[in-house]
């Protein structure tokens, strides 16, 4: 009795080996080839695509895929990426849940610019649905030691950043809505650019922290296609805080917008400043705004800030209504575009 019990047992451990064996190089292999077939549609898209070599290891447990010498280019939408190798490792029972670790020198390139990038340590983590549109439920990045250099000649960096970015519950939301977490520090901005914003010398050369929070819907999911067609909508954004503090100055906007058709934010934001009247001199040094615009807007926020006792703090309501941002019945700025015409 207890040899026929230990034969089969050992039977099912066998079959159990086995079956996790087959199944480790069948999803290894359908990997490999998914990668391939990718690389393949992009081709014939017009894209360049290209990988001196896609590898699969890992047996038992993992998934650790290896991508070398990859170049990425889109003609139509005129940017190319050129990295030595990208690592996405992920657990056979979890395999929409990537590890990408990021080559520490890479490049890119947009029109009229290429840059050199490089970072002590730049990794990420994508939580994908399963199924070929890979579309994202959560993301994160982590950079430490961010250094750009353009072959232009500047340079700019950030001693390290995080990037989160969340679905958010249909029943809290629109669909299609993400969570958006954003922070930097020590961002050191083109001398160049600081220069031009600042001929006075009176700025530091690096911004102290850089801050979004808040979520936004879009008309569609962050899928794959966004990386193929680098086209997404957005409809409506929460801020719960976006700003910067740089020096002396210190920015916050909080506030919600909803998305008219013609692609122009709509709604109210506060912001809160301090050095505003510095502030209102770097847009004029640096070309954001002109010095008619920044008489009217100097106007405008004195009567503001008189009723508050004056001085060089704001904290004020500003308007954002037919592609105009408006501080009272002053139209100030003209207001971005975030979604294509309906």
């Amino acid at each position: 009795m207890l040899q026929r019990l230990w034969k089969l047992v050992t039977t099912v451990v066998v079959i159990a080996v086995l079956g996790w064996v087959g199944w480790w190089f069948i999803g290894a292999k359908g990997q490999e080839a998914a990668i391939a077939a990718w690389f393949e549609n992009q081709r014939e898209r017009g894209w360049q695509a290209e990988a001196a070599a896609i590898e699969v290891t890992g047996f038992p447990i993992d998934f650790n895929t290896r991508i070398a010498e990859l170049h990425l280019a889109d003609p139509q939408n005129g940017w190319s990426w050129k990295a030595p190798e990208l690592s996405a490792d992920s657990k056979t029972f979890q395999p929409t849940r990537i590890n990408v670790t990021w080559p520490t020198k890479h490049s890119i390139a947009v029109p009229g610019e290429r840059a050199d990038v490089t970072a002590k340590s730049m990794t990420s983590v994508m939580d994908l649905r399963p199924g070929p549109a890979m579309e994202l439920r959560e993301a994160s990045v982590i950079i430490d030691a961010l250094v750009i250099k353009a072959q232009s000649g500047w340079t700019a960096s950030t001693a390290g950043a995080d990037i989160k970015i969340a679905e958010r519950p249909d029943d809290l939301a629109p669909p299609n809505s993400y969570d958006v977490l954003v922070t930097a520090n020590t961002v050191v901005l083109p001398k160049e650019l600081v220069q031009r914003i600042d001929p006075t010398g009176w700025l530091k050369p690096s911004v102290d922290t850089v801050t979004v929070k808040g979520h936004a819907a879009f008309d569609d999911p962050i899928d794959r296609s966004v990386v193929e067609d680098g086209r997404i909508a957005m409809r409506a954004a929460t801020i719960r805080e976006a700003g910067f503090e740089w020096g002396e100055m210190r920015l916050i906007v909080k506030g919600a917008i909803k998305v008219d058709d013609d692609g122009y934010p709509v709604g109210e934001i506060k912001v809160e400043a301090r050095e505003w009247r510095q502030m209102v001199r770097l847009a004029v040094s640096s070309g954001v705004i002109d010095r008619g615009t920044a008489r009217s807007i100097t106007k405008g926020v004195e009567f503001l800030t008189a009723l508050t006792g004056g001085g060089d703090d704001l904290s004020a309501p500003l308007g954002l209504s037919g592609g105009k941002v408006r501080l009272g019945p002053f139209a100030i700025a003209d207001a971005p575009r975030l979604a294509p015409p309906r």
